[in-house]
């Protein structure tokens, strides 16, 4: 097969051999930025404070152990000897212990579930945001920006497309075999954990690649049992629809042409493509009875449709719906863009490429049309720019001439990131050896610079380094404190 997007979509991969051996190939692939990811993953402010290193190891570590113990005691269990399996292949293929593997494949299913993790743990910073702005982290967006098309076409199994990211080999969300069965997974927020669970991302693969009947695949799914809380909404080429809401060891299964009038299905819609950008830019469809793939064509910045009937076909042709990408889609990609060169830059200590790009991000923000409403968008930049600054530079003038600077943009700023400039004014005065003067804030962020206040100049050194530059959110996080 030759798929209709592969032109123009680097992020299309076909796999011919069986399922072990097609793991381990995506895994050798996607070697390089899976380092580069984990590299990102570590230095994330959301892993820096130990209250939530704690947790997010002892989550992972937990669902380790209980996965090994069941594959000990049901070794005949044959879905999770082969997850078993799959895994074992994931960590040859990215050369990593199985246990990182699994870490790994997980990570997705986390990013989308906080509340469980979090569950019990008192913290400014995660009390002062819903549990669902925490998945908006930078881990989401490094791991997000590789949404790719895999086709697995092993002899074997049922030729399936899923769609995937970098965090695992699965489906991740979904896909559409050649029988005309469709999965799409939407996330529902876990309030607890279910160790003895399997992977939703691993579930939703097994069905594309077994089941050809609506049927049988819901009456599949309701056997099983999830780590986090998902809905798998299934879907085949005569228009039935189901709806498989697995909460843990809870399976309740719905008719899905009747849930899509309410509006708690459409909360949880609403939700998975605001918080998965690409996701609804490279997607499947599932609308007015029809299936099909979307793709974003980033040259032409068009979206095209593909029905699934011509997906698995040797020899077609595609009568693609086009809708245009709007002017402020095209300016937010340009946006985007800049900010990405510039976080590899920052990451890699070039402090001037990193500088160049976001002054290119800022004067092209200034640009924009609607440019009365891009102020917040210009004044987030600014300080994402200063705060590089202040990590890059030691010279005591230039540090004077941030801190003036920050003064001047603190006004244009919303209270959140009038925050984090706070705690920027205080440490270089602190840099600077200035006496500190102590801001009417609230009882929280008062008490963070009251501690920072008693470090004193030489800790202060190494807590820039813990600052750490979000560009893909306009943003930037200091972990020290909250």
């Amino acid at each position: 097969m030759s798929a209709p997007f592969k032109e123009n979509s680097p992020l299309y991969i076909e796999l011919f051999d069986n399922l072990e051996e097609s793991i381990y190939q995506l895994a050798a692939l996607d070697k390089e930025d899976v380092k580069l990811a984990w590299s990102n993953l570590r230095e994330s402010s959301y892993f820096g404070p130990n209250i939530l290193k704690g947790a997010i190891h002892k989550l992972f570590s937990q669902v380790f152990a209980h996965q090994s113990t069941f594959l000990k005691d049901h070794s005949d269990e044959y879905y999770r000897k082969s997850y078993h399996k799959l895994i074992t292949s994931y960590a040859q293929g990215l050369g990593i212990s199985p246990k990182d593997a699994l870490y790994l494949s997980f990570m997705h299913e986390y990013l989308n579930n906080p509340s469980a993790v979090f569950e019990g743990i008192k913290d400014y910073h995660l009390e002062a945001n819903s549990p669902i702005e925490l998945i908006n982290t930078p881990i989401q967006e490094t791991f997000n920006d590789k949404i790719r098309f895999v086709h697995f076409k092993s002899g074997q199994n049922l030729e399936a497309i899923v769609i995937q990211n970098l965090m695992s080999p699965f489906a991740t969300y979904g896909g559409v075999n050649e029988a005309g069965l469709s999965v799409q997974l939407v996330q529902r927020d876990a309030l607890k954990i279910n160790y003895k669970g399997m992977s939703a991302s691993y579930l939703a693969l097994v069905v594309l690649l077994g089941f050809n009947d609506i049927n049988e695949a819901v009456k599949f799914l309701k056997e099983q049992e999830l780590v986090f809380h998902w809905e798998f909404h299934i879907k085949d080429a005569g228009g039935n629809y189901r709806v498989v809401a697995i909460d843990g060891q809870e399976v309740h299964v719905y008719d899905g042409k009747e849930r899509t009038e309410k509006d708690y299905f459409k909360y949880h819609l609403d939700t998975y493509k605001k918080k998965h950008w690409p996701t609804t830019i490279s997607a499947l469809t599932i609308n007015s009875g029809d299936i099909y793939l979307s793709i974003f064509d980033s040259k032409k910045f068009e979206i095209k449709q593909i029905h699934y009937c011509d997906l698995f076909k040797s020899t077609f042709s595609v009568v693609s719906k086009k809708q245009k990408v709007t002017k402020v889609f095209k300016e937010i990609f340009t946006i985007k863009n800049y900010l990405n060169i510039a976080q590899v830059a920052f990451n890699n200590n070039l402090s001037e490429e990193c500088y160049h790009q976001l002054q290119l991000a800022i004067v092209f923000a200034k640009k924009m049309s609607g440019n009365g409403n891009q102020k917040k968008l210009i004044s987030k930049l600014e300080l994402t720019f200063m705060a590089c600054q202040y990590i890059f530079e030691s010279h005591k003038e230039t540090q004077q001439y941030i801190l003036q600077n920050l003064i001047k943009l603190y006004p244009s700023l919303d209270d959140y990131h009038r925050d984090l400039a706070l705690i920027l004014m205080q440490r270089l005065q602190i840099l600077m050896d200035e006496k500190i003067h102590l801001i009417d804030g609230p009882k929280e962020l008062k008490r963070v610079i009251f501690t920072e206040s008693k470090l004193g100049k030489f800790p202060h050194q190494a807590l820039k380094k813990t600052t750490l530059l979000r560009p893909n959110h306009l943003d930037f996080c200091p972990t020290s404190g909250l």
